[in-house]
């Protein structure tokens, strides 16, 4: 049956299936592509290098949100996003000026490939609003959240604090995430294009988490 004749779900029960199908998907990694560092403690040297890649990526967030509003006709994802965007430059602040308190800066860092691929092209990617939020809204910032969960207790409490700062405002973002789907993902096109684009963009999550521990690795043995 083609989605064109296919019955769409509920949208609600669709997200929620997209959810559950996220959660079943990283059951199933290993740890390395579960969360940054695996389930070992994060020493200074991995600690930063986190610390670095995720100040990236959120100055990479705030661009290519800012990227899609030209073409964002939809009022409450505009606004939203708007709003997203002035969160993902203050999250950039907040963890660049940690980690200049550790004495050190974003001098010199570059991205491995797979973060570029997988934050800079694809989630700058997408035909229009729902394809894009999905990728993102949802896989991305859910990714984000289940990162920062499993490296809370790995990490010291001073950093702690700096990503407690910063999950009040994902939460936001997946809830933007979930309300664009419950209004937009309506036929059985839609939400097919949503599942591929969540589908890619867990893919390319994993492979970037593997690229940081092969880079926190080459670290571990260059010292």
């Amino acid at each position: 049956m083609s989605a064109e004749t296919a019955e769409a779900m509920d949208p609600k029960a669709f997200y929620d299936d997209l959810v559950a199908s996220l959660s079943k998907w990283r059951e199933g990694q290993d740890e390395a592509a579960k969360s940054f560092g695996a389930t070992r403690p994060l020493g200074r040297a991995e600690l930063l290098e986190w610390l670095k890649f995720q100040c990236w990526y959120e100055r990479q967030a705030a661009n290519f949100i800012g990227s899609w509003l030209a073409d964002t006709p939809e009022p409450e994802a505009f606004f939203g996003l708007c709003t997203q965007i002035s969160d993902e430059g203050r999250h950039c602040k907040i963890v660049q000026s940690h980690i200049e308190s550790l004495g050190s800066s974003m001098e010199g860092w570059v991205p491995e490939p797979e973060y570029v691929e997988w934050v800079q092209e694809f989630y700058a990617s997408g035909d229009d609003t729902l394809e894009r939020v999905s990728a993102h809204n949802i896989t991305g910032e859910i990714g984000v959240m289940n990162a920062f969960e499993g490296l809370m207790p790995r990490i010291p409490e001073t950093t702690r604090h700096v990503i407690e700062k910063i999950m009040p405002d994902e939460a936001f973002h997946i809830a933007l995430g979930r309300t664009i789907v419950h209004r937009y993902a309506t036929t059985a096109d839609r939400q097919e294009r949503v599942r591929r684009r969540v589908r890619q963009a867990f893919e390319l999550e994993q492979k970037g988490r593997l690229a940081f521990d092969r880079r926190v690795q080459a670290l571990s043995a260059a010292e």
